[in-house]
Parts: C-alpha cells; structure tokens; sequence
C-alpha cells in the first residue's frame, strides 16, 4: 500500500499563493519514517520537542515556540536530521501551488456551493490525480491512500464530489485508489509534520518571489531545496491559462446537471 501524506498553508488572506504539498512512499517507509521522526523530535541537544510547527521554526527569539532559546545553529541541526529522515524514506514529494489572485478573479463566486471559492478544493483533486497518475506511470500495482490534514472543509460535499471524479477517472487509475481520502492532524501523524514542513517552503518561497524578493537567497529555501527536487517530484502549478479552463469544463458541467 503506498501512503501520500499532504498538508496545507497559505490559506491566511495574506500569501499571494495557497500550497498543498506533502509526500507519497509505501506504508512500510512511513513505519520506519516514523521511528526515525520521533527520535528526532526526542533528540535532547539542546532539547526534545513534541510536535514540529512549521510555522514556529523561524521564531526561535519568540516566546512558546518551539525552538525558543535556541540559536540559529542549534535549529538549523534539527531541521537537517528532520529533512534526512525525509530523503531517507520518501519515494516521491508533491507541490501544488494555486496563485491566490487569478483564482479568486476566474473562480470566486461562480459555483454552487461555494467551496469552489477555496482553492483547496480543486488542489485537493489535483494532487490527488497527480498522484494516481504517477503510481499508473511507474506501474506501481500498490493502492494509493491519501490522508490529508485536518480541514475544516465539508466532508460529505468533498465524498460527493470525490465520488464524481473517481466516476470519470480512467479505469487504471481508479483501480489504483485505495478509497476516500482520510483526514488526520499532525498532532498524532508524524508523516503529516513533514507535509506541513514541505508546505510551508513551498508557499514561502512563492511569497518571496511575489514580495520581489530572489527566493534563491532567502534562509528557508536552503531547506526547501534539500526537501523537494524537480526532476524527481511532481510540481503542480496553476496558471491562469488552466485555471480558465478547469472554470469552463465545470461551469459547462454543472449546466448539464
């Protein structure tokens, strides 16, 4: 059974872009992924945490973060032993990226229900078919689950919809798909800590790059360049052109009932 484990971020009325990332590997890579993580959670220089929060890594002079009083070599250590476990086990990462703007300008407002005015929803079955695709291209005959953070989307919406996608998906990929996506929080699946550390480069290296700065020099793409390498990872973006598209096909879709 292979296992993709995808998180989100960006989603904050703040980032020019919304990111869902993570990474797919069988369920045995993620059993020794996760002996591996948690021993790196407990590593005790300087000192053990319990949960890794992306969002906290880069705040070590901030009060209740997670890495608060350690210097910036100290943190830097941790999140290389995080991101060996990574390479260690991961087969394959995952990044799709959503610019916030075009999306809200193409897509806002033109769909019942209103879901449709998050981009979550169409990254959701975007990664999702990616990944199908990619298991179909590799002849990899193992099922694919995905487990997703917790979101606070509507669930019988998303079955529904997941439902028609899966309808008119080909017959070898739907064959490949081991059921409806689960949801899961980071808290207690370690696999989820490293999709939401992937998801958190990847959003700030788009935000870099639309603040007009060069990501290339920016400290966290230094760890995202470790995590994710295009040649071997599926890179998802939405252009203008797809997203126009994609609005067409199901605008066109919903008039036929």
């Amino acid at each position: 059974m292979l296992q993709g484990f995808i998180d989100d971020s960006g989603w904050d009325g703040q980032s020019p872009v919304f990111v869902l990332a993570g990474y797919v590997a069988k369920a045995e890579q993620w059993e020794a992924f996760s002996d591996e993580w948690q021993k790196v959670l407990d590593h005790s220089d300087p000192a053990p945490i319990q949960v890794l929060k992306t969002n906290q890594i880069y705040r070590n002079n901030v009060p209740n973060t997670i890495f608060h009083g350690w210097t910036n070599e100290q943190r830097d250590e941790r999140l290389k032993m995080f991101i060996a476990a990574i390479r260690r086990h991961a087969m394959h990462g995952i990044v799709s990226v959503i610019p916030i703007e075009p999306y809200q300008r193409l897509m806002k407002g033109r769909f019942n229900p209103e879901i449709l005015d998050r981009p979550y929803f169409l990254s959701f079955f975007g990664i999702l078919i990616s990944l199908l695709k990619l298991t179909h291209r590799l002849k990899l005959d193992d099922r694919l689950d995905l487990i997703f953070d917790e979101q606070s989307v509507d669930k019988v919406l998303l079955t529904a919809e997941y439902e028609k996608c899966m309808a008119v998906a080909p017959a070898e990929v739907r064959k490949l798909c081991g059921g409806m996506p689960t949801f899961k929080s980071d808290d207690d699946v370690l696999p989820l800590q490293a999709a939401d550390l992937m998801a958190w480069h990847a959003r700030r290296y788009y935000f870099d790059q639309y603040s007009g700065k060069n990501p290339k020099n920016e400290q966290s793409n230094v760890f995202f360049a470790h995590m994710f390498e295009p040649k071997h990872d599926i890179f998802d973006l939405w252009t203008d052109e797809r997203l126009s598209k994609v609005r067409d096909v199901l605008l066109a879709s919903a008039k036929k009932g």
